[in-house]
């Protein structure tokens, strides 16, 4: 099997995903291509894989090339990136602030989700659109957000089978798996609705309904007594580490609207609460529910120089490779169920077929799927809660306008977009707040912008 890592420079995304790759009995032998803007991390990284492949004796080919070279041949195109950096996310934090919205996470929904989606789409659109020519049996299995908007942008666009993959629904298993005193594997449920908007229903644990478990004092004193960080297994862990979150009761939030609705958000809190933005933007409301506010720079690029110099240091002989484990990130279950036709039950995201089954047909959904020799096929899973299917409703239409915005270059579907989200309570600055966004991205907005550039 041929993989494809876009944005392969990635010193925290690519050793996860190409370890677990390498630690798959089923994928040896492979080639991976790594392909990224910046070269030299890419060769960097290139050197990188090749130690953790010849450690593991997993016989792949690992390379650096151009998009071209690397599409020619490829299975699974798996893409990682993220247009403008981030001083593109600091302005999509930071701006709205301006307007009396503070995100907690910026990346999906609200002001800074349809800048994100307007940068993102055009891109991942284009490599799709590359591989219709180049390798136009292969998937598309991205890791980027906003993860629905892009699904939804590739499906209705190109030819491309495409699921997009997150680490939510595995971050919020494996904590209730430490709450309940159980292992990660022991813990189940169903779940449905949108990428880092989703809700759990018929939880278990090995098979036994555990809805009397899960109270918020329990929570409580779960987080009181615990004497280490969460370990998800996910690369969630290495950017926690980063940002010093170790005492953050990230889930408060969840266990309260549990016991409120009876059906349990996944993700953190600071994820569920731009959904339903009364718990971000009232000061009094965040500290009640432990919602912190959330900025991207300087840390994050503290994380991207500490990964960097980590690297440097196994690549110079100075420190050992770190051991490898698999994770849970979902590519390499993929991956090798698409290459042995073993099946694998994953979380993804891909356009709706029925398996929400009151949320619209085509609109890009997450649940449960199941992977094989023939491809990824969505497990049906019902409706969404009715609790949550009016707020759901609303982030579905917010969505599907800011992605009609991307591909045309509508500013109206913008403004439209800005006018409906839930996040923008004054209504009367929608259109201001849309035009600063634009204008502070207008290096990456060329459906926006070319006719005044040319």
């Amino acid at each position: 099997m041929k993989v494809v890592l876009i944005g392969g420079g990635s010193y925290t995304w690519t050793p996860t995903l190409a370890g677990d790759l390498m630690l798959r009995e089923g994928l040896a032998g492979g080639h991976l291509s790594l392909v990224d803007l910046n070269a030299a991390a890419a060769e960097q990284m290139r050197r990188y894989c090749a130690l953790m492949n010849e450690r593991l004796g997993a016989g792949w080919t690992v390379t650096a090339d151009s998009l071209t070279d690397a599409l020619r041949g490829a299975d699974v195109v798996c893409v990682s990136i993220s247009t403008g950096g981030l001083q593109a996310m600091h302005d999509d934090y930071h701006i709205p602030e301006k307007y009396g919205i503070y995100h907690t996470v910026g990346d999906t929904v609200g002001p800074g989700g349809i800048a994100r989606t307007l940068r993102n789409v055009p891109v991942l659109v284009d490599i799709a659109r590359q591989m219709e020519r180049h390798c136009p049996d292969a998937w598309m299995v991205h890791v980027t957000n906003p993860l629905s908007q892009l699904t939804r942008a590739v499906a209705r666009r190109t030819s491309i089978r495409v699921v997009g993959l997150c680490h939510n629904y595995a971050g919020t298993m494996a904590m209730l798996a430490k709450y309940l005193d159980a292992r990660y594997e022991d813990i189940d449920a169903v779940s449905v609705g949108v990428n880092h908007y989703t809700w759990l229903k018929d939880i278990t644990c090995q098979g036994k309904p555990v809805a009397d478990r899960l109270t918020l004092a329990g929570y409580e004193a779960y987080h009181r007594d615990k004497h280490m960080a969460l370990v998800t297994n996910t690369t969630d862990d290495i950017i926690k580490e980063a940002l010093e979150m170790k005492t953050n009761k990230e889930y408060y939030l969840n266990f309260a609207l549990y016991e409120q609705l009876g059906y349990f958000p996944v993700g953190s809190s600071n994820h569920v609460a731009e959904n339903l933005p009364y718990y971000c933007n009232h000061p009094e409301a965040m500290q009640k529910y432990h919602i912190r506010r959330k900025g991207v720079l300087p840390r994050r690029q503290v994380l991207i120089d500490d990964r960097k110099r980590s690297v440097e240091q196994v690549l110079a002989g100075e420190q050992p490779l770190p051991e490898m484990k698999l994770s849970h990130e979902g590519l390499s279950a993929i991956c090798e169920a698409l290459q042995t036709g073993r099946a694998e039950r994953v979380m993804v995201t891909m356009p709706n077929a029925g398996q929400v089954a009151n949320l619209p047909l085509g609109a890009a959904v997450e649940t449960w799927a199941v992977a094989g020799r023939g491809g990824v096929d969505p497990v049906m899973s019902g409706d969404v809660p009715l609790v949550a299917f009016g707020s759901m409703l609303s982030i579905v239409g917010e969505q599907e306008l800011a992605v009609e915005a991307a591909l045309t270059g509508n500013r109206e579907a913008v403004y439209q977009a800005m006018h409906i989200s839930p996040l923008v309570q004054d209504k009367d600055r929608a259109r201001e707040l849309a035009d600063e966004l634009l204008e502070a991205g207008r290096a990456y907005l060329p459906q926006f912008f070319a006719a005044q550039q040319a």
